[in-house]
């Protein structure tokens, strides 16, 4: 699986539909990216380091609405999200592949505990020079989903 909420996320889910409580701090999320599929636990990721003026961007969420029977219920950016480049995020031909997400906009905190998930990035992208810009858009560049089973 490519895309989705982490394996703790999903457990605290279950957690708070369960037991109405949960074990993570939930807070402002942030999205990074990543030259691989940062996999089920986060530990998989590899981001960029801060050359570039690469940073981990903040997420702001469109509350979910009621979805119909059996469909999913998504999460989706209500703004677009951006990352500029001031010189090279990857190298040559290395392509961003995949966003992740964290609780944290610190990009030395890549614990199981800080990832919340992972989307692929649909047209993968090198960031080798300066100038380049790579954006989410808005309500459609990161979609999150749960369904029913």
């Amino acid at each position: 699986m490519a895309t989705g909420w982490g394996r703790q996320v999903r457990l605290d889910f279950q957690r708070l539909a369960t037991q109405n409580s949960t074990t993570k701090t939930y807070t402002t999320p942030f999205a990074g990216l990543s030259t691989a599929n940062p996999g089920d636990d986060g530990q998989s990721n590899a981001e960029p380091t801060s050359t570039g003026s690469y940073a981990r961007q903040s997420i702001t969420w469109t509350a979910p609405t009621q979805p119909s029977n059996d469909a999913s219920c998504n999460a989706v950016n209500n703004a677009s999200i951006s990352w500029t480049s001031t010189g090279a995020f990857s190298t040559g031909a290395t392509n961003l592949t995949h966003v992740s997400i964290w609780n944290t906009s610190s990009l030395a905190t890549t614990t199981e505990a800080a990832f919340l998930g992972r989307a692929a990035i649909s047209v993968p992208q090198a960031v080798a020079a300066s100038g380049i810009t790579l954006t989410m858009a808005a309500t459609t560049g990161l979609v999150m989903g749960c369904i029913s089973a």
